[in-house]
């Protein structure tokens, strides 16, 4: 286990922050950020392998970004989780909202636990 949260933490996400910057004129701080932000949610995944983790819609654009470099998704999930780790949005119905909601506050309050820092990041995204 403690190999794989090292590989988390040691994921070279330079490109991605490059086109949060870039693409979505995200601030470099912002960016940097949440990509670490991402990297406590990965870190989740592998602690509590069990939980739908629920990530902030910051941590979520990284992960977005993340997917669409193919290569470098399939090969970290792999590295890390022995498979590959699906996003699953939601399908916009209320229970899969509540179902959502929950299961957010069961991820926000395991992070605040784990990483001593608030889940909440509120960028100007939208």
């Amino acid at each position: 286990m403690k190999n794989k949260i090292n590989l988390i933490q040691n994921l070279d996400l330079q490109y991605i922050i490059i086109r949060m910057v870039d693409k979505k004129e995200w601030n470099l701080k912002d960016a940097q950020e949440t990509a670490r932000k991402y990297k406590n949610f990965l870190t989740l995944r592998v602690l509590y392998p069990k939980l739908k983790c629920v990530p902030t819609p910051e941590i979520d654009e990284i992960w977005h970004d993340h997917i669409l470099h193919t290569q470098n998704y399939v090969r970290d999930c792999k590295q890390i989780f022995g498979h590959y780790l699906h996003h699953n949005p939601s399908d916009g119905s209320k229970e899969d909202q509540e179902s959502l909601t929950k299961l957010y506050e069961e991820t926000k309050t395991l992070y605040e636990k784990h990483f001593n820092e608030s889940y909440s990041y509120a960028l100007d995204l939208f």
